[in-house]
């Protein structure tokens, strides 16, 4: 198969959560730009007007507003090739909440959520899906002062496997995505910190944090033909920072 067939995601419905801002707005505009069909669901639309071919503004957390979403693809009899959860929360020990209440809500939205969106979607995968879940290098390591976060990562890659085994008999493939350090809200205050910024940098083998446009070519090699016998695995992409020792 010539190369430019084996990575296109050219009509292929791909679903994309998170797609308001960062890694999933990033995402949603590379998808559109090689000609996806993509469906987009965020608590907000982005400020950015993307041609979607349709979009949810749900907070996925919510249960109504996931069957509600799911019920109007069942009805447009729309049919996925690719679900890819990049929706996610990191709250930061200085907020209003309680250490608990900060757990909860973290793997609320991180874990559950996710799970409900794959289940709620299962009758409109085909065979071939492909189910990508945005976990983090986070779910390996143990990060400072945010164990919810890391908690709720590794729970995900841990879900991601086990799906991979439950759907393979229907030739659905569920992988995950681990990144490591990117310019995103999320990561805005170390970010913005000079030292806490250089600490990452150093972190790495490429001295740099990642730009949100280098997960588009992993994103899309797991949604394409270029992955059909790849599943429940993980994909890092982190500049070298899990594999650094000295």
């Amino acid at each position: 198969m010539l190369i430019n067939k084996l990575f296109s995601v050219k009509n292929k419905t791909v679903v994309i959560t998170g797609c308001g801002t960062g890694i999933g707005f990033e995402l949603a505009k590379g998808f559109i730009l090689n000609e996806a069909n993509v469906i987009g669901i965020s608590r907000r639309r982005p400020k950015e007007n993307l041609n979607f071919s349709s979009f949810f503004e749900c907070d996925i957390t919510i249960q109504n507003e996931i069957k509600k979403l799911a019920n109007q693809i069942r009805l447009d009899n729309t049919t996925i090739d690719v679900l890819i959860n990049v929706a996610g929360v990191s709250i930061l020990k200085s907020s209003n909440l309680n250490e608990m209440s900060r757990f909860d809500k973290t793997l609320d939205t991180n874990l559950r959520a996710m799970y409900n969106l794959i289940l709620e979607l299962k009758s409109q995968y085909i065979s071939g899906s492909s189910i990508i879940n945005f976990s983090s290098i986070a779910g390996h390591f143990g990060f400072p002062n945010n164990p919810s976060y890391c908690a709720s990562k590794g729970a995900v890659l841990s879900l991601s496997k086990a799906l991979s085994y439950d759907l393979g008999s229907q030739n659905i493939r569920v992988n995950c995505i681990m990144p490591g350090y990117f310019h995103t809200k999320m990561t805005a205050v170390s970010f913005s910190d000079e030292k806490e910024k250089k600490m990452r940098e150093n972190r790495t083998f490429l001295g740099r944090w990642g730009g949100l446009k280098e997960l588009l070519g992993a994103s899309i090699f797991l949604a394409s033909d270029a992955s059909s016998y790849v599943t429940g695995t993980e994909l890092i992409v982190d500049g070298g920072w899990s594999a650094k020792g000295l």
